[in-house]
């Protein structure tokens, strides 16, 4: 059994005693996390026994508030705990707040962070996004403390959160649960705000796609485990959702829930995100008044020949002629699934007008150099610049390229 100073090996222990009936209730407490991170306010996610009261007491500002957490219905998969979500509200922009989570009145240090609130919607100013994607039990851990080096704003993580390779929600759940147990992982979600994004493995099976059979169970779970903004439209489901911070947007999109099949024909019919997706996607970067504009999927552009948009020449095309067509500038592209990270130039930028900027971020713990990207937005300046890093498991940086918006808008 795993241990370590965050005190949540207690957690690892469910796994490996469930159903004989020697849990404690510490026993099943995971978290907690904190998901989306606005302006005005927090959301936090808590994982414990049905029938807790589980509080946060939170202080920072003028602050020093407590909020009861909302146990969330029974889900999927009964492993004797339910998610308990909430939102701390009334914060300040730009400002750092302390929190701790009580279960029942009881308190342990494992269960207090702190995180900083957004600029204000639509301002300028300077933040750090780090990216990752790629986390396996079993992997060597010790990027997740070098990410936390790099202090960044907040997180967003793009796919295979987990290896369950499977639909069934009591294999998720499972998966999903072990790996949030673990003290390296731990400690960064209660402390920098995470969004995420599924990609195959933890979505279904290897390479999955729309026809995976479960994959509304796997949505559900999906749902209830991760504190993201609300996903998908009132007319078509999926795991996409948008965001901002300061005056940079965020698309982070879903390139399972209604893809083709990979070796499906690459024709016309052939789709990665879907009709009614895509159609959502093009009428929030049509609509954005951002600076930049950020679209986040598990599946990179060009550089997987057998699972990404390479083989998806229609939606591919579309995607990127949309965007010239319509005039759409500082749009950089940001992917995992590939096990390296890389900064590139998409090899179709005539088709956007500009160069396509693709950050692939992959394997942070289930790779050869465990690496990540950041991305330091600064938009106070005259001409807007984004910067990105290729961070290695010790600390040195293999690749840094800065882009002006300027360099990212399509020339007259």
């Amino acid at each position: 059994m795993m241990t370590g100073k965050n005190g949540l090996a207690g957690a690892l222990l469910l796994f490996c005693t469930i159903g004989a009936g020697a849990l404690t209730a510490e026993d099943k407490i995971v978290g907690p996390l904190v998901g989306q991170v606005t302006d005005q306010s927090a959301d936090i996610w808590m994982y414990a026994p049905e029938g807790m009261e589980v509080a946060v007491k939170f202080s920072g500002g003028d602050a020093d508030v407590s909020v009861l957490l909302t146990e969330e219905k029974q889900p999927a998969a009964d492993l004797g705990g339910v998610p308990y979500t909430g939102t701390l509200p009334s914060l300040m922009p730009e400002t750092v707040y302390q929190y701790r989570v009580s279960v029942n009145g009881k308190q342990n240090e494992a269960w207090s962070g702190s995180f900083k609130t957004a600029p204000v919607t639509g301002s300028s100013g300077k933040f750090r996004l780090v990216l990752t994607s790629c986390m396996k039990i079993g992997m060597p851990l010790g990027s997740w403390k070098v990410l936390l080096d790099q202090k960044p704003d907040f997180h967003l993580t793009v796919g295979d959160t987990h290896y369950a390779d499977t639909t069934r929600p009591a294999m998720q759940w499972q998966h999903h649960l072990r790996y949030r147990s673990v003290p390296e992982f731990a400690e960064v979600i209660r402390q920098v705000p995470t969004y995420a994004m599924w990609d195959d493995h933890d979505y279904g099976p290897n390479n999955s796609d729309g026809t995976a059979a479960g994959k509304e169970n796997s949505l559900k779970g999906w749902n209830q485990f991760w504190a993201n903004p609300a996903a998908g439209t009132a007319n078509t489901p999926g795991a996409f959702y948008q965001f901002k911070r300061g005056d940079v947007d965020f698309f982070v999109v879903d390139s399972r829930y209604h893809r083709s099949p990979d070796k499906a024909p690459d024709n016309k019919k052939k789709r990665m995100l879907g009709d009614a997706q895509f159609a959502w996607l093009l009428a929030g970067l049509k609509a954005s008044k951002a600076k930049f504009k950020v679209i986040a999927s598990g599946s990179t552009l060009q550089h997987s020949k057998d699972d990404g948009w390479s083989i998806y020449t229609f939606s591919r095309h579309r995607l990127l002629d949309s965007l010239k067509e319509h005039n759409i500038s500082g749009v950089i592209y940001c992917s995992g699934d590939i096990h390296k990270s890389i900064i590139a130039v998409n090899n179709e930028s005539d088709r956007v007008g500009y160069p396509l900027v693709e950050v692939i971020s992959s394997g942070i713990a289930n790779s050869k150099n465990l690496s990540f990207a950041t991305i330091d937005f600064d938009t106070t300046q005259s001409d807007p610049i984004v910067m990105v890093r290729v961070v290695q498991k010790d600390g040195a940086v293999s690749d840094e390229r800065t882009w002006k918006l300027s360099e990212l808008t399509k020339k007259k």
